[in-house]
């Protein structure tokens, strides 16, 4: 799905909003998200955020993840306690279609960082986070994306706190919206797809020339077995997966 999309829309961003590295499962919890990451290599991500379950790998385990990614890994308010210095990179300025894009991380800030972490890693407040990071990047290009590991009422409150922001790709509440919400006042959209890799969102925006969404159309789609697998990542999968 996600290569004829591509081939179909040369203009595609593959984003995820975060909480995919830690698992409880096989080979993902092993691996420390290692093999997640080198499927999502795969697949070509274009960005993703860090989630608050991340930072069960611990500091030194995600920093490795970070390194491994082909594609920015990020988080606008997460960071070591120790000097301050942000643990990932806040955002990213992708190039789409001949126009910058900025895409701005964002960890859930009322996390509880497990006991073994307090000293290493703190999550700072979303709020000032995007309060610093939206202007800076509007700055720089005139599309904002947001991916919020926040949960859809934060990202609905988040939506008023700043202008700016064109969409915002969120997750945690795992809510598989098949329509995008629009805050009327700010114009910003928020999206979610779900959990578990079960649905693709696939939202089309198109913007003016000076960045202002003027169309936008919402497609969710569930991922059954109708659909095949693909080959490379089968052949991924099939490599890695556990002994029975």
């Amino acid at each position: 799905m996600i290569k004829a999309t591509r081939k179909s829309a040369p203009n595609v961003l593959l984003l995820d909003a975060g909480n995919v590295l830690w698992s409880t499962q096989q080979p993902a919890e092993e691996t420390k998200g290692k093999v997640v990451i080198e499927a999502m290599n795969l697949m070509r991500y274009d960005a993703m955020a860090l989630g608050d379950l991340d930072l069960q790998l611990g500091v030194e385990a995600l920093s490795q993840r970070i390194a491994e990614a082909g594609f920015p890994v990020l988080s606008s308010n997460l960071a070591l306690a120790s000097s301050g210095r942000l643990l990932a990179k806040p955002y990213a300025l992708l190039n789409v279609g001949g126009r910058k894009v900025g895409v701005i991380g964002l960890t859930w800030d009322q996390a509880e960082v497990p006991p073994e972490l307090e000293t290493k890693v703190r999550v700072l407040s979303a709020d000032e986070a995007l309060k610093k990071y939206v202007p800076e990047v509007t700055g720089k290009t005139d599309i904002v994306v947001v991916l919020s590991n926040m949960g859809y009422e934060e990202d609905q409150r988040l939506s008023s706190l700043v202008s700016g922001i064109d969409l915002i790709v969120g997750s945690r509440t795992r809510m598989p919206l098949d329509q995008a919400w629009k805050n009327e006042q700010t114009g910003t959209l928020i999206v979610q797809a779900g959990s578990q890799g079960e649905w693709l969102g696939r939202r089309s925006l198109h913007f003016d020339t000076i960045g202002v969404v003027t169309e936008y159309k919402d497609e969710l789609i569930y991922l059954t077995d109708d659909f095949v697998d693909d080959p490379e990542l089968k052949a991924f999968m099939d490599k890695n997966r556990p002994l029975q």
